[in-house]
């Protein structure tokens, strides 16, 4: 009766007995030989059996539930359960409450003491076939994962949004109530938290809100940071006595789980290349929620999920370098439009060249410095010479007026925004302090700020990161910050309309602009200057500016400084018509062109007919050498500094932001020779 059941038995099918009735025991033995099965052993105890299943592995248990020792079938179960060994009890007991325990433990059959040959054979062929059913099922319940979290993480939309579906999707594999996902690339670290508050709704917690919840302050985040890194640091299931075992070696931790009365946690750190990693960590109020099983799950999906988060980051970032690099552009073509109301800063005056000897000292390093001056002053040509003098030169240097913008709209253009985070978002754009990573933001009048982005500013200031409107994603920064402003910021302070922590914060290396009517030697150079620029821009012909404007121009107590000198300086050129004495609205008298007579006498001179072309007033100066005394006496000074060294680090070129071979050509051309005397270069 048997043979036609055993010759269809397949040889490598294995069985162990676990039954503590020898008698049994040994009848199923020959039974299960005779069928054709192998039969690794026979154990009577749960302990025997695990001390058999640690050496080999069988395909089918048979199980009593009522073993000598301590432990039962059922504590066996959860062990076979976790392996993935399928099982079948042999018991006489119909006790609805052993029934129940029996049925929570998804056994693979049930056979009733006392049973027949047929039974038993029965038995064990249905409970193959459900074990086998039963992987199917799960190994394509397992693919419907992959494919949806692959889906999800692909998505073009915030991460907080997408883990959120992830914590969705992994709610029924997993089972959680607090899911925790960490990022770290590099220095950049960022985590996500979302707490489950009821079927299937959770609350996204981001750092600030996790610390509410917890009762804790911002002193508590590097203890925290000390826990997270002990927690995470390897793949691991904490049942509850190994959770409380991490729990009273972190009393930070066992605070935190008191609170939010968790039990058990699931860790699983996902690779992705070589510096960086997803971890998933799953936290429980169930003592024993997390077994080997969950921690298997999340390891056959670790590779898939891996190359989804590779294959996204990447595309994540060449669409943020590709939007950088659109707004640098767009920002650089701006720069051109605008840039041109210096090209260099002019003046030998002893007040300026103190502000050289501070930007010199100030531009290679890093520090915060915070321009002041009145309006007009040139503050953001400062700036730039600062950019320009450090090591971040070839990067952007990018520039925000605070007081041009109104208040709705300087933290997008700090910060930048995802797309819908407020009514006319419509795309996700980078703020200007993620434009000029690498390189230097300027902002301009930082004593407009508003009150409410002060703090956000104090906060960028100390964390080095910052978070677009709409996204809990924090972005490190790698920017040097210089301000200006024409306010007083102590007055500003005291008046409680500025923030004392972030004037400490911005006053590093405070650079105090002097105002034109301190440095009225300078007057005549610059007007030269801007003389020579207004002529040229309008097409007419230059020769100087008579004395008595020059004298004008410097008994003047300039309050718009260099940019009204600038603004009086093109309005005669444009409403001169070469004619001078000129009225200006200011009662200034300039005179920037020579007279129409002496232009016919010039261009008749020139013809060979009428007479000689009238000489310019001795006491006429001349642009070009007032250009060139200044130049002259600002290269001597910077030589003074280096020694005399033209080239190599720490030289002149070097500090004159000049290619060595033109700073020699304009020494050449301006007699200074590079002989050192005890009082620096000879001139």
């Amino acid at each position: 009766m048997l043979q036609p059941v055993a010759a269809t038995r397949p040889a490598a099918c294995t069985v162990l007995i676990v039954e503590d009735e020898y008698i049994i025991a040994n009848d199923l033995r020959l039974l299960l030989l005779e069928a054709g099965y192998g039969v690794l052993g026979i154990a009577d105890s749960v302990t025997e059996a695990r001390q058999q299943l640690a050496q080999q592995c069988p395909d089918m248990v048979l199980l009593d539930i009522y073993l000598r020792g301590n432990e039962t079938g059922i504590d066996l179960a959860g062990t076979l359960a976790e392996e993935g060994i399928p099982f079948i009890y042999l018991s006489a007991n119909d006790s609805p409450s052993v029934l129940e325990a029996v049925n929570a433990t998804q056994p693979s059959g049930y056979i009733v003491k006392p049973f027949r040959e047929k039974d038993v054979l029965t038995a064990l062929e249905i409970g193959r076939y459900r074990h086998a059913h039963r992987v199917e099922v799960q190994l394509r319940e397992e693919k419907i994962l992959q494919i949806a979290l692959s889906e999800v993480l692909a998505q073009s939309q915030p991460w907080p949004e997408k883990l959120l579906q992830v914590a969705h999707l992994l709610q029924t594999p997993i089972g959680f109530d607090l899911m925790a996902v960490r990022y770290e690339h590099g220095d950049d670290v960022f985590t996500y938290r979302y707490y489950r508050t009821g079927f299937d709704e959770y609350q996204t917690l981001d750092q600030e809100a996790f610390l509410r919840l917890l009762n804790l302050s911002a002193a508590h985040l590097p203890e925290l940071q000390i826990v997270t890194n002990e927690l995470f640091k390897a793949p691991r299931c904490y049942s509850q006595e190994a959770y409380a075992v991490l729990c009273r070696q972190h009393p930070l931790l066992q605070s935190i789980a008191k609170t939010l009365r968790m039990e058990s946690a699931l860790v699983m750190p996902v690779a992705i290349g070589q510096d960086s990693r997803f971890i998933l960590a799953f936290f429980s109020r169930q003592p024993d929620a997390y077994r080997a099983r969950h921690l298997a799950l999340l390891d056959r999906l670790e590779q898939p999920v891996a190359l989804t988060l590779a294959r996204t980051l990447a595309f994540e970032e060449v669409a943020r370098l590709s939007e950088q690099l659109r707004q640098e552009n767009s920002y650089l073509q701006e720069e051109v439009k605008t840039t041109a109301n210096f090209e260099e800063i002019i003046g030998t005056s002893p007040a300026l060249l103190r502000v050289f000897n501070h930007v010199s000292q100030v531009a290679s390093t890093d520090t915060t410095v915070l321009i002041l001056g009145e309006t007009g002053t040139g503050k953001e040509l400062f700036a730039r010479a600062i950019h320009n003098l450090s090591a971040r030169r070839d990067k952007i240097l990018v520039k925000l007026n605070c007081a041009a913008l109104p208040a709705s709209l300087i933290e997008s253009e700090l910060f930048g925004h995802e797309k819908g985070a407020f009514t006319g978002a419509y795309d996700r754009r980078i703020g200007k302090f993620e434009l000029a990573r690498g390189g230097t933001i300027f902002l301009d009048e930082i004593g407009e700020l508003p009150p409410e982005l002060q703090a956000k500013l104090l906060r960028v200031l100390q964390e080095k990161e910052i978070e677009r409107l709409g996204s809990n994603t924090p972005i490190k920064t790698d920017v040097r910050v210089l301000v200006a402003t024409n306010r007083e910021l102590e007055k500003e302070v005291s008046a409680g309309r500025f923030r004392m922590d972030l004037y400490f914060r911005l006053a590093v290396f405070p650079l105090t602009l002097p105002p034109l009517r301190e440095r009225a030697s300078d007057i005549p150079a610059l007007a030269s200057y801007f003389a020579q620029k207004a002529a040229r821009n309008i097409g007419r012909a230059f020769k100087g500016i008579a004395p008595e404007a020059l004298a004008e121009l410097a008994a003047y107590s300039w309050p718009g400084n260099i940019r009204e000198l600038e603004n009086i300086i093109e309005q005669s050129t444009i409403v001169g018509d070469g004619q001078w004495p000129l009225e200006l609205g200011r009662s200034l008298v300039n005179s920037l062109f020579q007279p129409e007579s002496t232009r016919a006498n010039a261009a008749a001179g020139v013809m060979g007919t009428g007479p000689k072309p009238a000489q310019p007033p001795k006491d006429l100066l001349d642009v070009k050498q007032i250009q060139q005394e200044t130049e002259r006496e600002y290269i001597l000074s910077i030589l003074v500094k280096t020694n005399g060294r033209v080239r190599g680090s720490g030289g002149a070129a070097e500090l004159l932001n000049l290619k060595p071979t033109t700073l020699e050509y304009r020494m050449e051309k301006l007699g200074i020779r590079k002989t050192i005397t005890s009082s620096g270069p000879e001139a």
